[in-house]
């Protein structure tokens, strides 16, 4: 009896364990394909430092020149960061595609998986989310928020990514 104790015990703590997921390569690639390599710090659409694959904050500074090398590991760890957030916000199992759609976007986006879209995540309606997804195609530039073409292209393929695992349509990102 002790034994089938310790058993169950051991098998409730494991299923509590979250195993936090990671981005595959299709998720990774859309982020490098959206974000471009600019080895040379720049000034980004709203004025934000951006250097690498789309890394921002401290890490970032005019004039600054880093290599391939480094726009690599910058970009890992920007991913984990996201990855995790994604993990921490959302209530369900998510599946690969849908995981590397919502790091994508966060990545691009920053901490916004909020009211609806987080609701319609964690309730698997994905119509509602993909909807939600794609309405985050403007920046407020000189005070004034605009649609920009390459946010409703990286909304739209992040919307297809998330509703589709279908490699095929995303061999490009590879």
């Amino acid at each position: 009896m002790k034994m089938i104790n310790k058993i169950l015990l051991l098998l409730l703590l494991l299923s509590s364990v979250v195993i936090a997921q990671k981005t595959t390569a299709i998720g990774v690639g859309l982020v490098k394909y959206f974000e471009g390599l600019r080895t040379k710090a720049y000034l980004d659409p709203v004025g934000i430092w951006t250097v690498g694959y789309g890394s921002t904050g401290n890490d970032v500074f005019p004039n600054q020149v880093i290599t391939v090398y480094q726009a690599e590991q910058l970009l890992i760890k920007d991913l984990r960061r996201f990855e995790t957030y994604v993990d921490r916000t959302i209530n369900r199992s998510l599946k690969w595609h849908e995981f590397d759609a919502l790091v994508s976007f966060t990545f691009n986006v920053g901490y916004r998986i909020k009211n609806e879209l987080k609701f319609a995540v964690n309730i698997g309606n994905t119509a509602v989310a993909t909807m939600k997804l794609k309405q985050y195609n403007k920046a407020k530039v000189n005070g004034i928020y605009i649609v920009l073409p390459g946010l409703t292209k990286r909304r739209n393929a992040e919307a297809h990514l998330y509703s589709n695992a279908n490699v095929k349509l995303f061999r490009n990102f590879l």
